[in-house]
């Protein structure tokens, strides 16, 4: 696996997956899916700035979201089966090493990386939200969650125009995303991870929702080569980007010495 979803979210993000086009901080949409069991009280985060209490910021698996999907398009056995895989993800040790990161940040950007703002590759707060969505990806491969998968497509951005970007997943499919949408979840640039989650209302019509992607690494990526490669000459890889990048030749400086005889 390459690549997965952000594994993390807020309150309105699940509102907005339950009831779309409704304000996100409507109170009556939320009591709905907790008095259903189709969501998890999510987990605190008291925020501190100055060494003083900035405010609380309540954190959720994404899995919730996927509940509320559910809910939505009545499939509410699944729906509470997703909520209770995120209580089991929201009671992890990586999600309670990922609570201490977040609240050791300003308060003021919290809710933005909580939203997928792209963090270093090489930081803590990267490595425990790489855990977290391995770990998610791995409870969505279960059977009971398969036979009822929301069709998702999660990749890379290997190209844009002014209206969308085209994200390539590491099957070599391509799907276009609106560049709105795109920018909203933090990722419009090329080389980015986002991904999309649709979800039907009738035959004729579909509710498209972006999401952050995150790269989780690929355990045996191919080495680079323009043939024979499924998605043509048009896009590179993390593998050929590590192969273009080569191994830099250590910087040698011949300095002339007089030596006295």
């Amino acid at each position: 696996m390459e690549f997965a979803l952000w594994p993390i979210a807020l309150r309105a993000d699940l509102v907005r997956a339950f009831r779309p086009g409704e304000p996100a901080t409507r109170e009556g949409p939320f009591r709905t899916l907790r008095q259903h069991g189709w969501a998890t009280p999510g987990v605190p985060l008291h925020m501190r700035h100055g060494g003083r209490a900035a405010g609380q910021l309540v954190v959720f698996s994404i899995l919730n979201i996927e509940a509320a999907i559910c809910a939505r398009c009545g499939e509410a056995t699944t729906a509470a089966s997703f909520a209770r895989a995120a209580a089991r993800i929201e009671a992890s040790g990586a999600f309670v090493r990922l609570q201490g990161f977040l609240s050791q940040c300003p308060a003021s950007t919290v809710p933005s990386l909580v939203e997928g703002a792209l963090i270093p590759e090489d930081s803590d707060l990267t490595l425990v939200l790489r855990a977290l969505a391995l770990q998610t990806a791995t409870i969505r491969l279960q059977r009971q969650f398969a036979r009822h998968a929301l069709a998702f497509h999660v990749g890379r951005i290997s190209s844009s125009t002014e209206g969308y970007v085209v994200v390539t997943n590491e099957g070599g499919q391509s799907v276009a995303v609106p560049r709105g949408l795109a920018r909203a979840a933090h990722r419009e640039r090329i080389g980015e991870c986002l991904g999309v989650i649709n979800s039907h209302v009738d035959e004729r019509e579909l509710i498209v929702r972006a999401m952050p992607g995150i790269d989780v690494g690929r355990e045996h990526a191919e080495p680079y080569s323009p043939f024979a490669r499924v998605d043509g000459f048009e896009r590179i890889n993390a593998a050929d980007q590590a192969y273009l990048r080569g191994r830099p030749t250590p910087l040698t400086i011949q300095i002339p010495v007089a030596i006295e005889q």
